[in-house]
């Protein structure tokens, strides 16, 4: 039976009460365009958080043995909320659900009242079962057959955050700020269908340790302030991704696991449309544990022309703490102004590991990326193991693509570094927004065993100095119907 929030004290009476405007338009690598505010929004005096509403109507519902919760029109002020087994939480159209601007009403009891709230780091770590040691503004823990759906929106208003802080020109990444805006904990059957997400301070949509997750047709749209991933699977299983359109500034869809030894697969992401200034499909890199069996398939990643930084790359596959990364299919990828199309990468980074295991390299076998169309290109698409651990069993096919930046008047000179330990991206071989400083401008591949590329094309708006693809400690690279062409003109086989 549905139950309505407004029955159980939810009001939806927030409103509009403090505009912030971005007055410091850069930082690190972003370069914000004038203009930009935000308006925050506050409860009128002496209103209650609709929270203790919309909780007691979840409770409600699940001791009845489960229900619907309606959240009709209405514009409603949250401090963190549970979902419980069997309740699904529908907002309708018009209805949103702001996140509190406060940071006292994240702190759990018995916490001291300083402002410091808990946030991942830049590569990301989060306890692996249980919550973090604050509270989310959206969470269920070990609760089965929970769903949240409908046409409304939860904006967690990040920018009451990042805006004084950016404005106070900050030297470092480090932002008080409260943690994952919705948030699954060991938690089965899940559904999230239809709503919109805005505005997250961090992690938006977080999976940790579930199985059999749906999510559908579900909008993110973040602020830029880094640790905004839009969708993150953390060491779970069977989950369905389709049909969501998102906006972010860190990674947009990004499967980790950090149980030693543990694989999480099954896991399908299709027909998506993405904007990002980091890495559109990512796997790793906490890779602690293994992946398997794991299909992208059907997806566009796309920058404006004018964004403030290009996506850093479409496809990304990281083995870089001990586990593995098999069977792997990815196809039907479209990228505009990307700055790598795809890199893989076996790393052997030692401090994930050594609490649970001798320290050993990643593997990464049997994967296959095929038609792929990347334009606006700046970096070298790359596949790069180790000496002790070469990825193997690779397959890439029919991949186009238009490199447009980035030309090189000669080669670079000297080796390229193993750095085994160096967080991976694309130009983790030369400079952050410098150049890649790989030999090679089409495909570099080093410690590779069984690679085959057919139908690989790369087209330069320039002469670039360097060979189209060159190979290091590889065995078995098979590369047939492989082209460059300079310019815009004549075409020269590879």
């Amino acid at each position: 039976m549905p139950l309505n929030v407004r029955d159980y004290g939810a009001t939806g009476v927030a409103r509009p009460a403090q505009t912030l405007k971005l007055e410091n338009l850069r930082h690190k690598w972003l370069c914000y365009a004038p203009g930009i505010t935000a308006i925050i929004y506050r409860l009128p005096a002496e209103a209650k958080h609709d929270s203790i509403g919309i909780q007691r109507t979840i409770d409600t519902a699940h001791q009845a043995g489960g229900g619907t919760v309606i959240v009709p029109a209405g514009d409603y002020l949250i401090a963190p909320i549970e979902l419980r087994s069997r309740v699904r939480l529908h907002l309708e159209p018009g209805a949103t659900l702001w996140g509190s601007p406060e940071l006292a009403d994240y702190q759990r009891p018995g916490e001291p009242s300083r402002p410091a709230v808990w946030q991942p780091s830049h590569d990301g770590l989060m306890p692996t079962s249980s919550l973090p040691t604050r509270k989310l503004l959206v969470s269920a823990v070990e609760a089965e057959d929970v769903a949240i759906t409908g046409f409304g929106r939860i904006d967690a208003q990040s920018p009451n955050w990042v805006i004084p802080w950016m404005n106070a020109r900050p030297a470092s990444w480090d932002i008080t700020r409260p943690g994952f805006t919705v948030f699954f904990d060991r938690c089965q059957r899940v559904r999230v269908e239809g709503i919109q997400i805005h505005n997250t301070p961090s992690w938006t949509l977080v999976f940790s340790a579930c199985d059999d997750v749906q999510v559908r047709g579900v909008q993110i749209r973040s602020f830029d302030v880094i640790n905004s991933d839009g969708i993150d699977l953390v060491n779970t299983s069977n989950a369905r991704i389709s049909d969501c359109n998102i906006w972010t500034t860190d990674d947009a869809i990004c499967l980790k696991n950090m149980l030693p030894d543990q694989t999480m697969g099954n896991v399908t992401v299709t027909n998506c449309v993405i904007r990002t200034l980091c890495n559109g499909l990512k796997i790793g890199t906490e890779s602690v544990g293994n992946f398997q069996d794991i299909t992208f398939d059907n997806i566009v990643i796309a920058n404006p022309d004018d964004d403030a930084k290009m996506a850093e790359g479409g496809i990304n596959l990281c083995a870089m703490d001990g586990g593995f990364v098999r069977n792997v299919n990815i196809s039907n990828v479209v990228t505009r102004n990307v700055d790598c199309p795809f890199y893989l990468m076996g790393g052997l980074r030692t401090g994930r590991q050594k609490a649970v295991r001798t320290p050993r390299p990643g593997l990464m076998e049997r994967i296959s990326i095929s038609n792929v169309q990347s334009d606006g290109v700046r970096y070298t698409s790359w596949v790069v193991g180790q000496p002790a651990q070469p990825i193997r069993d690779v397959r890439l096919a029919n991949i186009d693509v238009r490199k447009t930046r980035d030309f090189y008047d000669r080669a670079p000179s000297g080796p390229v570094p193993e750095l085994p330990e160096q967080y991976p991206n694309p130009f983790v071989f030369g400079q952050h927004q410098g150049r890649d400083e790989v030999p090679a401008f089409g495909l570099y591949l080093r410690h590779v065993q069984n690679l085959t590329a057919s139908d690989f094309r790369v087209a330069c708006t320039h002469r670039d100095a360097r060979e189209f693809i060159t190979q290091e400690d590889c065995e078995n690279v098979s590369l047939r119907e492989t082209h460059f062409y300079e310019g815009g003109g004549g075409e020269r086989n590879g």
